[in-house]
């Protein structure tokens, strides 16, 4: 495989194999344009750092340590998703899965930003440099069949692969990264969320549940009210006590003059 002025160039069974422009566009459906926001020293990133990126898209920013390792955990639940996506679906081929790439992180700010962003020239480049590395690992197995069938090569004692329901990214994948389902949708694990009674016999417990606790509220706001009100009695009375122990004080005293 070789590349010139940025068409794909290969030899299949005797037959030159083009991927240019229009086979992503005729395949794929994608066409080629938008800016090329998933390249750090592009125009649309040129006031971006990785770090900044990384960090408005954290569900705490306030612990980021400063590590340069760009891990999927700890992102908000969306960035999550389409991170995963990126990594599985979209450029895949890659060693490790949950670290982020800056190609990840400028693709995930084009995406939240909603940047009009050239997918063609990404999938290609990871194509490039998936075919660069590890030849017999390309990515995009199904488009690449279909280029050369299209283009005439003869693929009828080849092997078909079939995927089955444990190859699938399906809703089991959102629980491999930390989601849960509930009746209000998606949520982490560890997030705390307010319980929405569904059954009667639900709606009948929580009512129970709240009308003991404003029960608990009013005796503790009665018991504060009567601490309150003896410690004011208290400070009156101990003030009474005083008062009196001048006056004897005083009578004795004009006793004692006379």
């Amino acid at each position: 495989m070789r590349v010139l002025n940025g068409v794909i160039h290969s030899r299949v069974k005797g037959v030159n194999i083009i991927i240019d422009d229009n086979v992503w566009s005729n395949i794929a459906r994608l066409k080629a344009e938008g800016l090329d926001s998933h390249i750090h020293d592009s125009d649309s990133n040129r006031w971006l750092t990785k770090r900044a990126i990384y960090i408005n898209f954290l569900r705490y920013p306030g612990r980021y340590n400063g590590d340069k390792l760009y891990l999927h955990d700890g992102l908000n639940k969306e960035e999550k998703s389409i991170v995963y996506v990126l990594a599985w679906l979209l450029l895949p081929g890659r060693f490790v899965e949950d670290i982020m790439s800056t190609e990840d992180l400028f693709l995930l700010n084009a995406i939240k930003t909603r940047i009009p962003t050239n997918w063609v020239a990404v999938l290609k480049g990871h194509m490039i440099g998936a075919g660069d590395k590890y030849a017999h690992k390309l990515p995009y197995g199904v488009f690449i069949s279909k280029v050369l069938v299209l283009q005439g090569v003869d693929v009828f004692e080849e092997d078909r692969l079939l995927c089955n329901k444990s190859q699938e990214i399906c809703i089991g994948s959102l629980f491999s990264i930390g989601l849960k389902r509930t009746v209000n949708g998606w949520f982490f694990r560890d997030e705390k969320i307010a319980f929405n009674p569904q059954t009667d016999f639900e709606k009948y417990v929580v009512d129970e549940f709240r009308k003991m606790s404003e029960r608990v509220e009013r005796v503790e706001n009665t018991h504060f009210r009567l601490e309150k009100k003896g410690d004011v009695l208290n400070k009156n009375g101990i003030g009474s006590e005083n008062e009196e122990s001048d006056d004897d004080s005083t009578g004795e005293d004009s006793m004692e003059s006379s």
